[in-house]
Formats: structure tokens, sequence, C-alpha cells
């Protein structure tokens, strides 16, 4: 239990290198700023999103099934886990987004510097 607390622990701490990153830095988007890595977060961003979401799970699942080397209950049990992950992520983020209804900041830019009404 121990060794699955410590691997949870790394993977979480992997995934919060790039928010605390951000936040440290005090980084905001910045339109014209067009380079390469902007484009590659972007893509990462759009594995979640309709259809690329399933294709992403499908893949996963996959993933995990082969390295849990097939094992059937195991691989249905996780496959279980990331499904609800995936649909409480999808739930909390439309009730942030029902409650804040803050426009994001490339919409802010736009409206101020777009040649058309909005």
């Amino acid at each position: 239990m121990l060794s699955i607390a410590k691997r949870t622990a790394v993977g979480a701490g992997l995934l919060l290198i790039m928010p605390v990153a951000v936040w440290v830095s005090g980084w905001s988007w910045q339109p014209g700023h067009n380079v390469w890595w902007l484009k590659s977060l972007y893509w990462v961003t759009e594995t979640v999103t309709q259809p690329w979401g399933i294709i992403t799970h499908v893949v996963l699942c996959a993933w995990f099934l082969w390295c849990l080397r097939f094992r059937l209950k195991a691989a249905v049990m996780l496959f279980a886990i990331l499904a609800a992950a995936i649909l409480v992520g999808q739930g909390v983020k439309s009730w942030v987004k029902d409650r804040v209804q803050e426009p994001r900041p490339f919409v802010v830019w736009l409206e101020k510097n777009a040649p058309y009404p909005g």
C-alpha cells in the first residue's frame, strides 16, 4: 500500500509542476507570442475534448491493460477508476465554469482588439 501511495504522490507531483511554475512565475497569456511550445500545450489540452478524450481514454486503457499483463479483473477496475476520474473531472469543470463565468484571457483581448463587433 505504501508503494502505491508513493507512486501516486510522484505522479501527482509531476502533474503539479506546470501549474505551480506558472503560478510562481506570474506568467500569463499574451497575444502575438506564437511560439511552438504554446501550440504543443494547446494540443495537450485537446486530448480531453471530444472526440480526442475518448481516444485518449482507449489508448490509456490499452496501455494499462498491457502493463497489468492482461489481468482482466484488475484492468476492469482500473478502467472504471479512470472513467470515473474523467467524468468527475468534467463535472467539476462544468460546475466551476457555471459558477465563475469569467471570460478567458484571449476572449477579453479579442473584444478589445477585434476589427469586428463581438
